[in-house]
Parts: C-alpha cells; structure tokens; sequence
C-alpha cells in the first residue's frame, strides 16, 4: 500500500489514498454565502485526488470566523454546491462536506458562541457567552438540517469540525470548557455534544460515510486538556462504537508555552498521535498536518494511517498527485495569496 493505492474511506471508494484537506481560502465574494464559477474551478482543477473535503462550511450566521466563507445551510447554496459535486464525480473523484462552527474563534458576531465565557488569551477575538443548554440543542438541530442539505446536493460524506480550537473542540479541551452541567466537568460530559451530533447524523447518513477531524495536541486558539490520552481514548471508542467511518487526525508540533498560552509542548502529551489513535479506532484515519508526502508512504505502510489529507501542498500544487507519482518538484507555497481576494495563487 502507498498514496497512490485505491482504498474505501468508510464506505467512499477512492481512486487513490491522497486527500485535500478542508482549507478556509476566503474566496467566497458574495453575500449569500453561495459557491462560484471561480470557487468551482478551484475544485475541480485538483480533482485527481481520492477524496477532497470542503472548506469548512459554517452552520449558520453565528458560526461563519470570517469573511469569504461558503456555507451550505440554505436550499441555493446546497443547489451551487450540487453543481461542483456533480462535475467531481464524473472525474472520479469523491468530495466530502465539513461542517463547521468556529465557535470563539471570530469577531464576525459581537458575542460568539462558546462553551464557558472564556476568552482566548493574548488575542484579538471578542469575549464569548456561555452558551445554554437552549442554544447547544439549537446547535445539534443546525448539524442536523445542514446534513439533509449536504445529502441532497449529492456529497459521498460528511465530516464534523472538532479541531482547532473551534467550537466542538472547546467543548473536549478543559482550558475553554468549565461547565458545571451535562457538558462539561468529566470527559464523557465534555464530549457529550460530540456525540449527540453523530447520533443526529447517523437518521440522515449511512455513519459509514460520516467521520470526524479531531486535534488531541494541538495549542491553536489557546487549546489544551492535560489528559489528551484519556480525553480521546473514550472519545474514539465512542465514535467506533457508533461505526462512524473515519475520522481526520491533524498532527501538531506546538513548542512548549506557545504564544504565552503556558501550556506543555504538543509532543510531550503524546509523542505519535497516530500510532496512539489506531488500536481505538477501528475504521479508517486520514492522517493530517504536520505530514509530508514521504512521512504519508510510511504512515500507511506502517498501517497507522490509511489516507493523507493534504491542505497547502494543494494550494500551490492544484496537480499534486501526478507531481508525487512522477516525482516532479513541488512549487513553493505562496503564503500570501492563501487567504486573499481573486484568482492569483488560488486558480492555475
């Protein structure tokens, strides 16, 4: 097996183990929130990848980080979304939509969503509100109709956001969640809505086409648990227990007291995230991050992991996998033009 090896992703028979990994480009230009000519392209000139999911797709207007997000919560943007689905898939190629809420992480609304009002340290993001258990539950319902939104416009999957230091993923980490109810306190509490999201999943989609990115050592958005191990063993037990199909694991390197967060180095909580995660996990991983193309060959030969979702390496790289297959040398990624307006470093 290598990145070039056919494989099924849950139940998505893919061409080849090489993934584009969900990447906020901010090339969305209109106000509905609706895909593009332009954002079509983007898609479909890297479409001999095995799979590609979505840049993340906000749930609702209180969920959106920035501006130039796509979204897929109303019937016209599922309708444009179709169009590049359609398109994908008479190039073989699969494309799974990730849902997202950004949680704290935005100053597009004055009092964002969290799970305890705390605020990230040493940031420019706005104070959050502790959220209800109303507005939690609100929260699960949008999944849910956004999920029927996702089947309709033809997506082969779905994959929840519960990285990062984005709202689900708050809701695992002890620094951002201090909730005294069902919530919070205790690991089963802190991943309850986790799972109560799967569980609404799983009456619109097949879970074997369902999956789930996660980050056990990331530091991104002051992040951290001091029991990772813990925290997530019980997380992916439960998510194996619920036949979900895959999940995402972003691999970090954050150096110890990170931006004055004061928290240990990302390797000193675990030093391999992926050969920790495989024994709990019965269905398939898609290995992310801190993963180049050679450490993926040998991540799948060693049956840590089963795919490689590449995000930057696509931006510059729209032909990435034939490049990789021939050897060819990468271009450089343009750093700048990653979350700016237009064509440049976007379409090639």
């Amino acid at each position: 097996m290598n990145l070039f090896t056919p494989f099924s992703l849950g139940s998505i028979q893919c061409q080849n183990r090489i993934g584009m990994a969900a990447m906020s480009r901010q090339r969305c230009d209109n106000k509905e929130m609706i895909p593009t000519a332009m954002m079509k392209q983007y898609y479909m000139q890297r479409c001999t990848a095995g799979f590609i999911i979505t840049e993340g797709l906000p749930l609702s207007l209180d969920s959106i980080a920035q501006e130039g997000s796509s979204a897929i919560f109303n019937i016209k943007q599922a309708e444009a979304w179709a169009q590049i689905v359609s398109e994908l898939h008479q190039k073989g190629c699969k494309i799974i939509a990730q849902l997202w809420h950004c949680g704290r992480v935005t100053n597009y609304v004055n009092t964002p969503l969290a799970p305890s009002a705390i605020k990230i340290k040493n940031s420019k993001y706005n104070q959050p509100k502790e959220m209800s258990l109303d507005e939690i539950q609100q929260v699960i319902k949008q999944y849910e109709e956004c999920s029927k939104l996702i089947q309709s416009a033809g997506f082969d999957g779905i994959e929840i956001q519960a990285s990062s230091g984005y709202l689900l993923d708050s809701f695992l980490k002890s620094s951002a969640n201090k909730r005294k109810d069902q919530y919070g306190g205790s690991i089963e509490n802190r991943c309850r809505i986790i799972l109560e999201i799967v569980d609404h999943l799983k009456t619109v989609f097949d879970p074997q086409r369902m999956g789930v990115k996660i980050s056990p050592i990331t530091r991104q958005y002051d992040s951290y648990d001091p029991n990772p191990k813990e925290l997530y063993k019980y997380l992916l037990e439960q998510l194996d227990l619920r036949n979900v199909g895959f999940i995402e694991i972003r691999d970090d390197d954050y150096p110890e007291n990170w931006l004055d967060f004061g928290y240990p180095s990302s390797k000193s909580d675990i030093a391999n995230v992926f050969q920790f995660c495989r024994p709990l996990f019965k269905g398939q991983i898609i290995g992310n991050g801190k993963v180049t193309p050679q450490m993926g060959d040998k991540l799948i030969q060693k049956q840590f992991c089963d795919a490689i979702s590449f995000g930057r390496l696509f931006t510059s790289n729209p032909d990435l996998v034939d490049k990789l297959k021939n050897g060819q040398k990468l271009n450089e990624v343009d750093n700048s033009t990653l979350l700016s307006q237009g064509p440049k470093g976007y379409i090639y």
